[in-house]
Formats: C-alpha cells, sequence, structure tokens
C-alpha cells in the first residue's frame, strides 16, 4: 500500500524510478520491489525515498489517511 502511493507519486510527477532508487542509496531492483509490493519498505529506506522525493516523511502516511476515509 505504501509503495503503491509512492509509485503514484513518482507517476504524477515525471520522475524515473531509477533516479529516485539512485537519490536514495538503493538499488533499482529492491526500489522496483517495494513499488509492485514485492518487498515492505524499512523505515531507513521510507525516509530515504522520501528524503530523494523531497516530502517529508508525513507526506504519504497523511495521503493514505485520506484515501482511506
Amino acid at each position: 500500500m505504501l509503495g503503491k502511493a509512492i509509485k503514484e507519486y513518482i507517476d504524477k510527477t515525471g520522475l524515473k524510478q531509477k533516479k529516485v532508487a539512485e537519490d536514495a542509496g538503493m538499488r533499482p531492483q529492491t526500489f522496483n520491489d517495494i513499488l509492485n509490493g514485492r518487498r515492505k519498505v524499512e523505515a531507513v529506506e521510507y525516509f530515504n525515498i522520501c528524503r530523494a522525493l523531497g516530502v517529508s516523511a508525513d507526506y504519504f502516511m497523511e495521503n493514505m489517511k485520506k484515501a482511506a476515509v
């Protein structure tokens, strides 16, 4: 669910997954696995992804709460 929200944000903003993965210090395959729900994101990875995207750590959590309502 979190991976899906991150993937939607990347698609919406036109960013390249490979670039975000590199900026977050992750292998592109690992990042792709997270985005496609094949792997859970660890806390440190989540913070690095948010930093690479230029959003606060609360950004995706707040959006997921809004979507659930």
